[in-house]
């Protein structure tokens, strides 16, 4: 699913961007839980979502909240992933995600 540019604000403001972003990975998460719950136990592998944490959410998350704890848990892992990266990168940014 391409993203259409026209959903994100024209702000400077990074914490409404980023809730602009959560807000549809939100939506498309409930998307796939609903109707292809396969292709998105498959994103969270590609994504490299832990497992441990997959599984408490399932088990411990209210049915209401589970799409945006498992929007949180992908924000989580990318900025992760962008730590890691100028920690032990060349310095070269490279802001492709693994999706």
């Amino acid at each position: 699913m391409d993203i259409d540019e026209n959903f994100f604000p024209v702000v400077n403001d990074t914490d409404v961007k980023y809730q602009v972003f959560s807000n549809l990975l939100i939506r498309r998460i409930e998307e796939l839980a609903e109707k292809d719950m396969e292709k998105l136990l498959w994103v969270l592998y590609r994504v490299d979502v832990s497992e441990k944490k997959l599984h408490e959410v399932m088990q411990q998350t209210p049915p209401e909240l589970f799409s945006s704890t498992i929007a949180d848990l992908i924000i989580e892992r990318q900025k992760q992933k962008v730590e890691s990266r100028k920690k032990y990168g060349t310095g070269e940014e490279d802001w492709s995600f693994d999706v």
